[in-house]
């Protein structure tokens, strides 16, 4: 009975357990590096009380825009708006009223509160592709053609919210 599991089939199933494991580690951190993005964008609006997205995004020198630009090139955040859709797909550079997609980072202002529409609400959204091409190695594995079936991918969409009170500073 010793015999009836062989080296080989042993072998198959170590790096298929390898293989799932190094997938959904890279899942794991492809996912926390978009929750570190949103969470640094929602500082940097809540920081710079942002007012207006308008004032952020009017010229590409302004100093708002480029901590957006160093937080983004600082974590490698490389996705695209041409493809992003309410499906939590990255399709439009700017959308309707005041948001916008910048870099496949979506700054969207959702409304007002308090007794003065004091504070304004902003939603911001990042995403976290995945794509598990790994497991068509697998099929090989097994004596299919690696590329004889697709193997699922997508994106996940993050969002939180950042709300930034207007002072008064006059008084």
């Amino acid at each position: 009975m010793r015999d009836a599991f062989g080296g080989v089939f042993m072998f198959r199933l170590t790096l298929v357990i390898i293989f799932i494991f190094v997938a959904f580690t890279a899942i794991s951190l492809n996912y926390a590096k978009a929750f570190r993005i949103k969470n640094s964008i929602i500082d940097l609006i809540e920081e710079e009380e942002v007012f207006d997205l308008d004032d952020v995004f009017a010229s590409a020198d302004n100093r708002r825009l480029r901590k957006l630009n160093a937080i983004l090139d600082n974590a490698k955040y490389n996705k695209q708006c041409q493809n992003v859709d309410t499906n939590g797909e990255i399709t439009r550079e700017a959308m309707d009223g005041k948001a916008y997609c910048y870099r496949g980072v979506i700054i969207e202002q959702v409304g007002t509160a308090g007794a003065a529409d004091d504070i304004i609400i902003y939603n911001v959204s990042t995403y976290a592709a995945w794509d598990l091409k790994i497991f068509n190695l697998m099929m090989a594995l097994g004596g299919q053609d690696r590329n004889s079936k697709y193997v699922v991918g997508g994106a996940w969409k993050i969002t939180g919210e950042a709300r930034v009170v207007k002072r008064n500073y006059d008084k």
